[in-house]
């Protein structure tokens, strides 16, 4: 009988001390978080990526512990498409949707998204701001979040006017003159009272909410999306008279390659038809680099409360634009092209324990689609079949590892040829030293123009090269590899 009773004693001490150590060893070694950080409209024009008039020091900072993308492709520049190939892990081809209304789930109703796969995985999923494209008809994905979704909105039409008899809504990020939005404003509100400072604000207050758990918390900011509008203070940081407008020359291409930019032309005071003004050029470069600051100063909060709550060292950052932004490039604004300007991106990933100091630059190709994959990766989570890009966490780790892959692009249009309208996709292939772009008809398959840029001298694409004859081995060469990359990256 002793013998039993001293059994059953070991077998519950044995029992306890297990699960207390199993318990310690959980809370010892938990799986890293993740902080998304989505910027809307953001160019590769920061201080880390060589623009030294940009002030963007938090930024910099996880530059300067991360691995910066040089060479960083959207598969269209363009919000929803953008957003969606991110989040599903899957290209506008493969997904079939190309415009701003089309909510993915219905092309794709039981697809698993970014977000929802790590909460399946045990995280807790939130998100803020702006991470899916709402509005145009399109909407926020319930089934991503572990809580609800949260916008500025939230807050922002429940409180009181600050203004007594506003009707210019002037308080907030989106002002009206006769209901119609203004371009810019050097605002005098706080940084907190604007949609973004919101944003970052709620950003805190729900890392203070979930440091005792794994979490994936995204958040995504509006500016500098238009309308530019920032605290005074970051206007200030940038002389006009030292803003130089870009050069309205444009390469020989067939006139639908651009856009109208309709986007801008919509807003207060700006030129229904033709250029718009040096003096306005002006005021909309010097209010989108006051928003690119306004913005990095709202990182550098949020980044600082992961060191205050002690989870900086555990949580990977990934710092992500949408797409690109023309500032009077090509005489042109906005995005909604196949050009470097607008498709190339900001990416910057920060691995768990990365120090200052030890981060670098990698001018190794890499895409939006990639992004879902090496989140998995680096998180230890298994990647769903359903992806279409490809993990680049070793390039994270291996600054040698051999990556040699391209990047595509598209955009369509629906220009009138010939008297009758015609349905076009222009698809865009970046390799290391060249961009190539076919505009085929999508119904008929028959190619209409070709684009060909040559990237080793410069990145500006101002010669079309594809009816150079000392260009035409390349060509052949590019639209070979074209047609295999195509087939192979949308399997």
């Amino acid at each position: 009988m002793k013998s039993i009773l001293l059994f059953l004693s070991l077998t519950i001490i044995f029992i306890i001390t297990s699960c207390i150590s199993n318990d310690k060893e959980n809370k010892e070694i938990p799986g890293p978080n993740v902080l998304f950080i989505s910027v809307d409209d953001l160019r590769t024009e920061l201080n880390c990526y060589g623009s030294s008039h940009i002030v963007s020091p938090n930024i910099d900072q996880l530059a300067s512990e991360g691995v910066l993308f040089r060479e960083a492709y959207t598969q269209q520049a363009v919000c929803a498409p953008s957003r969606n190939t991110l989040l599903t892990g899957i290209r506008p081809d493969g997904l079939g949707i190309h415009d701003l209304s089309t909510f993915f789930r219905t092309k794709a109703p039981d697809i698993k998204t970014l977000p929802q796969h790590f909460m399946k995985s045990g995280y807790v999923a939130e998100g803020m701001g702006k991470i899916y494209h709402t509005g145009h008809g399109n909407q926020n994905d319930t089934l991503s979040w572990s809580n609800p979704f949260w916008t500025p909105s939230h807050i922002v039409n429940n409180r009181e006017p600050r203004t007594s008899g506003d009707t210019t809504h002037l308080h907030t990020s989106f002002p009206l003159i006769n209901e119609k939005r203004i371009p810019w404003l050097r605002s005098l509100m706080p940084d907190e009272w604007l949609d973004d400072g919101l944003a970052a604000q709620h950003a805190i207050q729900r890392l203070r909410a979930l440091k005792d758990t794994t979490f994936f918390l995204a958040v995504g900011f509006r500016k500098p999306h238009l309308p530019f509008v920032a605290p005074a203070k970051y206007w200030d940081l940038y002389d006009p008279d030292e803003i130089e407008v870009p050069s309205k020359d444009k390469p020989d291409v067939p006139p639908y390659a651009f856009s109208n930019w309709g986007e801008l032309r919509k807003y207060h005071g700006m030129p229904a038809t033709g250029y718009m003004s040096e003096n306005d050029a002006k005021k909309l470069i010097q209010g989108y680099y006051a928003c690119v600051s306004y913005i990095d100063a709202q990182i550098g909060l949020i980044t600082e409360e992961l060191k205050k709550l002690d989870l900086y060292d555990n949580t990977i950052i990934v710092l992500w634009g949408d797409h690109g932004w023309k500032l009077g490039d090509y005489g042109e604004w906005c995005k909604h092209t196949n050009y470097e300007i607008d498709t190339r991106i900001p990416v910057l990933v920060k691995k768990t324990g990365a120090k200052p100091g030890e981060g670098r630059n990698t001018d190794l190709i890499v895409e939006t689609v990639d992004i879902y994959p090496t989140l998995c990766e680096m998180a230890g989570l298994e990647i769903p079949s359903h992806i279409q890009g490809t993990s680049f966490a070793p390039v994270l780790d291996d600054a040698n590892f051999h990556w040699d892959d391209v990047a595509f692009s598209q955009y369509p249009r629906r220009p009138t040829i010939n008297g009758k309208k015609r349905n076009l996709m222009g698809t865009s292939m970046r390799t290391a030293d060249f961009r190539l772009t076919r505009w085929e008809d999508q119904e008929t398959g028959e190619l209409l123009a070709t684009e060909l840029y040559d990237h080793r001298d410069k990145r500006f694409e101002s010669d079309n090269k594809a009816n150079d004859q000392a260009y035409q081995k390349n060509l052949k060469k590019l639209n070979d590899l074209f047609q295999q990359e195509y087939e192979r990256k949308h399997k």
